[in-house]
């Protein structure tokens, strides 16, 4: 992995939802061995993958991602999902399902990072999806 001064990245596409981004800082910095994570939000940011509508965003997302990966050296890109999202309403299921179609996409890029799938619950606790 490359560090920035010994900085370790890791990445995360979330929403813009401020109740997800601690749990999610907290668990990636755990789970992951890194020291700080770049994030890229939109409203409801595991759909952007899914929704025709939404390739401008997904694009904006591909060029954010790839300058951390690029200039930070990340080598985790998490895609998030959570409980109750305003930008992206559906239940659990639904989000998985999106987690898992934003995975394919963002593995689809060839990055030098391992991507996960990320779900925030109920209680803003954090699950991967598989």
């Amino acid at each position: 992995m490359v560090k920035l001064d010994g900085y370790r990245f890791g990445t995360a596409i979330n929403c813009i939802d401020g109740r997800t981004q601690q749990p999610l800082i907290d668990y990636m910095k755990k789970n992951f061995g890194i020291d700080g994570v770049d994030i890229v939000t939109f409203p409801g940011a595991d759909g952007i993958f899914s929704d025709i509508a939404r390739t401008t965003e997904a694009a904006l997302a591909r060029r954010a991602v790839s300058i951390s990966v690029e200039k930070h050296g990340s080598n985790v890109i998490a895609v998030v999902g959570h409980h109750d999202c305003a930008g992206n309403p559906g239940d659990m299921n639904y989000h998985h399902a999106q987690i898992r179609r934003a995975i394919e996409e963002v593995s689809s890029w060839n990055l030098r990072s391992v991507v996960v799938g990320l779900y925030l619950n109920e209680k803003w606790h954090v699950n991967k999806v598989k």
